[in-house]
């Protein structure tokens, strides 16, 4: 009799352990929803955002007021093919008078909560409907015909 009794316990202690073994702590139920911070970041990452402002140029400093966010991809890959066009120019004084008329970053999410940022521009539109963009940080201009600025302007919707 104790000797059945030691092999019950035995057995049951191994189903046990094989048990918490296989579950890893999930829950076994297909229809309950587990949200972790590690699925959170695997469904976000290489997930890129595009920031829209409007600069301001008051007596206190220059300021961006980021009023929109875009997340739809189409609307991304066509701002980066038209910027992947822009021609590189030398600095047009006389194109970029005044502030900027809009400003954007291309952000990536790198699969962590802090975001990569790629791209910063701003962006003068011209009367014969063209642009003349800068990067920021690099000091670069570059220069967009009437089409890709209104390429450019309707993805941004601004």
């Amino acid at each position: 009799m104790r000797k059945q009794f030691w092999i019950i316990l035995l057995i049951s202690i191994s189903v046990f352990i094989v048990g918490c073994a296989e579950s890893n702590g999930e829950s076994t139920d297909p229809d309950q929803k587990i949200s972790t911070q590690n699925e959170e970041e695997i469904s976000v990452e290489g997930h890129k955002i595009i920031l829209v402002g409007t600069p301001n140029f008051n007596g206190e400093g220059p300021s961006m007021n980021m009023d929109q966010e875009i997340s739809d991809s189409t609307r991304i890959v066509k701002v980066e093919d038209v910027m992947g066009t822009a021609k590189k120019i030398e600095k047009p004084l006389d194109k970029v008078n005044g502030a900027p008329d809009v400003f954007f970053t291309i952000t990536k999410s790198g699969g962590t909560k802090q975001d990569t940022l790629e791209e910063r521009r701003f962006i003068w539109y011209q009367e014969d409907g063209s642009a003349v963009l800068l990067a920021d940080g690099s000091g670069e201009y570059y220069s967009i015909n009437s089409s890709q600025a209104k390429e450019l302007k309707e993805a941004l919707n601004k």
